[in-house]
């Protein structure tokens, strides 16, 4: 078959996609040495993030990575943590009212009631 009879298109095409990269990564914030901006662990201790909040600026930074962070990030973040807490605050007075109610508790060792003291 010869070319003589082929009528190229006027189309041109695209280059190739280069080497470069992705534009845009989605980084994992809890890889090996990066800042959760809650917690890091130091030295063998868990060492607690602080909010640094500058009076007058729209942004908050972390106190472990000084990276400046989104305010509602924050925000929901110590939302989430007061959560936990007045779950573990109400956890612990239903069970002192619960051991408050008890006269009597069955003995370890001889398996038979004894009274609860209350000093």
């Amino acid at each position: 078959m010869s070319d003589d009879n082929i009528t190229k298109l006027p189309i041109k095409f695209k280059a190739p996609p280069s080497d470069d990269g992705p534009m845009l990564k989605i980084v994992d914030r809890y890889d090996r040495g990066s800042c959760n901006h809650s917690y890091q662990f130091i030295n063998g201790r868990t060492v607690n993030a602080k909010y640094l909040i500058r009076e007058g600026e729209m942004e908050v930074e972390c106190s472990l990575c000084d990276t400046k962070l989104d305010p509602m990030f924050v925000l929901r973040r110590l939302a989430h943590e007061e959560t936990q807490w007045e779950r573990s605050r109400k956890t612990y007075h239903e069970e002192m009212a619960r051991l408050k109610e008890r006269k009597a508790t069955k003995c370890e060792h001889c398996s038979k009631m004894t009274r609860i003291s209350r000093r």
